[in-house]
């Protein structure tokens, strides 16, 4: 069985056909899906079918102005790619296509009226050297007729797959259940409703490998189960073909893997890409490195970074920005991510943002610690993380030495607390910059101020002051942490001397 001749790729998947017998090749039933894609979806076909079924191919031929402008919409594409005038396309391929209705015809009246297997499909393919294959896909075609949806085209397809299945008719079946899953409107009726990205990608590669299956909707139709039975059965490399171009073409298309917000997007793009990456020639094949870069650079935008790096203390932040570092695929991204890291490092008030004042000052020292951590094993050249240790390690020293007259935190007595809008709240703890008090019902945000009265009285310090601040954490337990200031001067410099006593004597 000879493969078809007389045709030639140029670029992007646009072919040029020198006969009608070139027109069944795979290339070109490719370029002939692209350019008939709104038409087909309609009509439930796939380029076999419309080409080698003479009454689909008589239908669109005998509507005129459709039949015109899809001639036209392929000799412009064959035309810009070969830098030749569409004219004499348009001419040659109005010649072809009329070729192919006739040669169909005459392969239509060799067919026998016996109903159709895959040993006939067999019998078919080596009936004629050169034409064989195509009168096997003329068989299938009129097997195919009438079917009224995807699922009885993709079901009529699969049970011609029985056991015993020659590679002749095999080939056949496989190019035929590849162009069904190449249709649009195909995707949706055969692996159900479209969630998100992710999952859709899943299914498609759960189909190929049951170790994708790593979502219990990967196999959420009969056919999907259906499909992976038949393909861990058989070698079927045209459907292994189009399911790879199905996701890539997800993963080139804007649509989100899995949300809007850029953070979990993150997080779905890094699984799905360890998910394609299990396989190293798979990915090799895919081009994820490639793909999973353009993605991360719509990601990881200066834009976004508020997003992807939420929060207000620049510990946290910190930590997140090394950890989405960590991750990030390729350079472009990691660059973006890197100017941001730098920056918060060499922000001027870092040490005064470091952590939530609610925090003792042995939890900040873990916390740098921790830090500490992240920074030597992101992946950070060895100039950056030098660098960045360099401003970091003083500032963990700081810490474990203790501002204690400052940042320690006194725990308060039963008088102690806070009066918030006419309410009288108990007061935990509080320092020269922070309050902790609870707990207290309602709903209360980062970064949202608050004005309170508080009232501390014990053996030491008996003082009423008007303070504001922004609140820094609301716990599951009811309790607000805000750092403040004292809206008194007088009483701001009280508040000071008791947790500073020294601070007079220095002044």
């Amino acid at each position: 069985m000879s493969a078809p001749t007389g045709i030639t790729e140029i670029s992007g998947g646009v072919v040029l056909c020198q006969d009608a017998h070139a027109l069944s090749d795979r290339r070109a039933r490719h370029m002939l899906g692209r350019v008939c894609r709104d038409y087909l979806d309609e009509n439930i076909l796939t380029p076999i079918e419309l080409l080698h079924h003479s009454g689909h191919a008589k239908l669109i031929n005998n509507a005129e102005n459709l039949y015109a402008a899809l001639v036209q919409k392929a000799a412009v594409a064959q035309a810009q790619a070969s830098n030749s005038p569409v004219r004499d396309k348009v001419k040659k391929l109005f010649a072809i296509t009329t070729a192919v209705v006739t040669q169909v015809e005459a392969f239509e009246k060799r067919l026998p009226a016996t109903a159709l297997s895959h040993r006939l499909l067999t019998q078919l393919c080596g009936s004629d050297p050169l034409y064989g294959e195509r009168i096997a896909y003329t068989a299938l075609a009129h097997h195919l007729e009438f079917s009224k949806h995807w699922t009885e085209k993709a079901d009529r397809c699969l049970k011609l797959l029985e056991k015993g299945i020659e590679h002749p008719a095999l080939t056949v079946l496989d190019e035929a259940l590849a162009e069904i899953l190449q249709a649009k409107s195909a995707v949706p009726e055969l692996f159900g409703k479209f969630q998100d990205g992710k999952l859709r990608i899943i299914q498609f590669m759960a189909i190929l490998d049951r170790r994708y299956a790593v979502d219990e909707q990967a196999y959420a139709t009969e056919f999907a189960e259906r499909l992976h039975e038949t393909t861990a059965a058989h070698k079927m490399p045209a459907l292994r073909d189009a399911i790879v171009q199905l996701v890539r073409r997800l993963l080139i298309s804007s649509v989100p893997l899995a949300s809007e917000e850029p953070a979990e997007e993150f997080q779905a793009t890094r699984e799905v890409y360890a998910l394609l990456t299990r396989d190293r020639e798979f990915a090799l094949e895919l081009g994820a490195a490639d793909l999973f870069e353009k993605r991360m650079v719509r990601l990881v935008t200066a834009e976004k970074l508020a997003k992807l790096v939420p929060g207000y203390y620049s510990a946290p932040k910190l930590m997140t920005a090394l950890q989405l570092f960590e991750e990030a695929i390729g350079e472009g991204p990691k660059e973006i991510l890197l100017k941001y890291i730098a920056f918060l490092f060499e922000h001027r008030d870092l040490e005064k943002e470091f952590v939530d004042p609610a925090y003792t000052t042995e939890e900040k020292v873990e916390i740098a610690q921790e830090l500490r951590k992240k920074t030597v094993s992101a992946g950070l050249s060895d100039h950056r993380r030098e660098q960045f240790l360099g401003i970091l390690d003083p500032l963990i020293q700081r810490l474990a030495q203790g501002d204690q007259r400052r940042s320690t935190r006194t725990q308060c007595g039963p008088e102690d607390h806070v009066v918030l809008e006419g309410a009288r709240i108990p007061l935990k703890n509080w320092s020269a910059i922070g309050l902790l008090f609870g707990p207290i019902t309602g709903t209360f945000l980062e970064g949202e101020l608050l004005k309170l009265t508080v009232k501390i009285k014990n053996p030491k310090l008996q003082i009423t002051f008007d303070a504001e601040g922004d609140v820094v954490r609301y716990t599951e337990d009811g309790f607000v942490a805000m750092k403040y200031r004292c809206l008194d001067a007088q009483m701001a410099k009280k508040v000071a001397l008791y947790f500073d006593p020294l601070a007079g004597a220095r002044a």
